[in-house]
């Protein structure tokens, strides 16, 4: 995949945007690939992506779910009832309000995510392995910035 030219007349934060607004749908569709590739567990897209939001923010409520994952307070229900089904995720109830649920991963969610993570690292890996050195230190150095821009924990 080559850059589209860009408008002279557009400032260099501006052309780093809509580079990455190009090149992140590829990325994450090569991710959504591999993590198919990889749920052999019955467990869907959305059910990954809400195990990983539940990791990152232990005790989030189903409100703060569908929030993230961009569907309906009933959709996010349904999928952590699912998860909470199938053992990956435990619902607490919040001190604060008694009708609202806080999620935490469960043993068996912590170990699936991190085996769907480290498939989708090797495929991944795998892609990149066409690349130089100098590409993929390069890539490192973009992916600093991103990291810091965007305040991102190193995980």
């Amino acid at each position: 995949m080559s850059a589209r030219p860009r408008p002279a007349a557009a400032s260099v934060e501006e052309a780093c945007a809509a580079e990455v607004l190009d090149v992140l749908p590829a990325v994450m569709n090569a991710l959504r690939s591999g993590m198919r590739a990889r749920i052999g567990e019955g467990l869907t897209v959305p059910q990954f992506r809400c195990l990983a939001f539940v990791e990152r923010s232990a005790g989030a409520s189903i409100t703060e779910v569908a929030g993230f994952l961009g569907v309906s307070l009933a959709t996010a229900s349904a999928l952590v009832d699912r998860l909470v089904r199938g053992g990956y995720v435990l619902a607490g109830t919040a001190a604060e309000d008694r009708r609202r649920s806080r999620l935490h991963l469960s043993g068996s969610g912590r170990a699936l995510l991190k085996r769907m993570r480290r498939g989708a690292q090797r495929e991944l890996a795998s892609a990149l392995a066409t690349r130089s050195s100098a590409e993929l230190a390069s890539l490192m150095n973009g992916l600093a910035v991103l990291r810091a821009t965007f305040a991102l924990e190193h995980a």
